[in-house]
């Protein structure tokens, strides 16, 4: 008899652990070292110091008449974050004003990630007319402090540095006119309420921040044995770059000694390299 009730107990505690396991959101687990020990919402960030494109030090606490700031991680050249830069861009000039400013930080490598570098940053906010500012996290120190994975990930903090939302900017990355959801805007929107954003974490969707200290999915993906003595194939380029599935590699996709070569390869002026114009990559012809 003792047996039995014993079974029974331990059946009725396997299925409480079990329901309790399938409730969990599996979007907010930590998926990464960074995440797992980075900021959570309720956190203090802390303040930085960190150099915009126009050469000025910008900090948080230097930003005059700020309610919150719009902490987004990203990229020059990621997919993801270009589709966004419209976004951002709109996002600033709605909320700026109200005092909630897009602080804008490039994290990448540029070792690793050669159209990140600080240069490219400068072209980026040129060509783009871009009037937030843009900062390099040299040395890569804070984007691990704040658990950033992906570009662009998006930190909201209050006045107090105190975090209020992290995730995606939007429910909706391939296009603007399809977003059901502006995470960030009702984040905010909420704030200015009194209220705390709901919900308060989403997953981010974009690439992964380019380090190659961490290499945690990050660094070029080459042989697995020594040196390559034959250029990568076609199919081997569209698995390292295609970024959207699309079968093609776009400028902004390119890496490496493809982003140099690319305006030869590109023979139909498209800004897109097909499968048949990769089968033409390698060494450019002498002479």
């Amino acid at each position: 008899m003792k047996k039995l009730i014993f079974g029974i107990i331990l059946t009725a505690a396997a299925f409480v652990v079990f329901a309790a396991m399938k409730s969990i959101d599996k979007d907010a687990l930590p998926t990464t070292v960074n995440e797992a020990t980075g900021y959570k919402v309720g956190d203090k960030a802390t303040d930085f110091n960190l150099k915009n494109v126009d050469g000025s030090m910008v900090s948080l606490a230097g930003i005059k008449n700020a309610k919150g700031y719009i902490v987004v991680f990203t990229s020059n050249v990621c997919p993801f974050a270009i589709k966004y830069e419209d976004r951002l861009i709109a996002l600033h000039k709605e909320f700026a004003p109200k005092g909630y400013p897009v602080v804008a930080i490039n994290s990448n490598d540029p070792a690793v990630q050669e159209g990140d570098s600080f240069e490219n940053m400068k072209k980026r906010v040129a060509e783009k007319g871009v009037p937030y500012v843009y900062l390099v996290d040299e040395g890569q120190k804070i984007y691990p402090q704040y658990g950033a994975t992906k570009t662009p990930h998006v930190f909201l903090l209050d006045k107090d540095l105190k975090v209020q939302y992290i995730g995606a900017i939007d429910d909706n990355a391939d296009s603007p006119e399809d977003v059901k959801t502006r995470y960030v805007a009702n984040a905010i929107h909420a704030l200015e309420n009194g209220k705390l954003p709901s919900p308060n974490y989403t997953k981010a969707i974009g690439c992964p921040i380019k380090s190659a200290k961490s290499g945690e999915g990050n660094r070029r993906q080459g042989p697995p044995n020594g040196d390559r003595k034959q250029p990568p194939s076609a199919d081997e380029l569209l698995k390292m770059m295609d970024k959207d599935n699309d079968q093609k590699i776009s400028k902004a996709e390119a890496m490496g000694p493809l982003q140099n070569d690319f305006d030869r390869l590109d023979t139909n002026k498209d800004g897109q390299l097909s499968k048949e114009e990769l089968s033409k990559a390698g060494p450019p012809p002498k002479g």
